[in-house]
């Protein structure tokens, strides 16, 4: 996952470094989390359709209120 998104995205490498310290210890999910019933999976606030119908052509969005990139899950 984090091959692909440093493919699409090369600067994110320093922010992606920022979440993981940040979260480091403090939450499962860690950088990146899934998008689960419309909304971030770690915490739980809703995303805009269009952001939406960015992560589902694969494109890495972040999250407006804990800034973790989001991903489709394959649930």
């Amino acid at each position: 996952m984090i091959e692909r998104l440093l493919a699409q995205q090369p600067s994110a490498k320093a922010m992606m470094e920022r979440l993981r310290l940040r979260f480091e210890g403090k939450s499962a999910y860690g950088a990146f989390a899934p998008i689960r019933n419309s909304g971030c999976g770690a915490c739980r606030v809703a995303i805009a359709s269009g952001r939406l119908q960015r992560a589902r052509t694969g494109v890495f969005i972040t999250c407006a209120n804990c800034a973790r990139f989001l991903y489709i899950s394959a649930e």
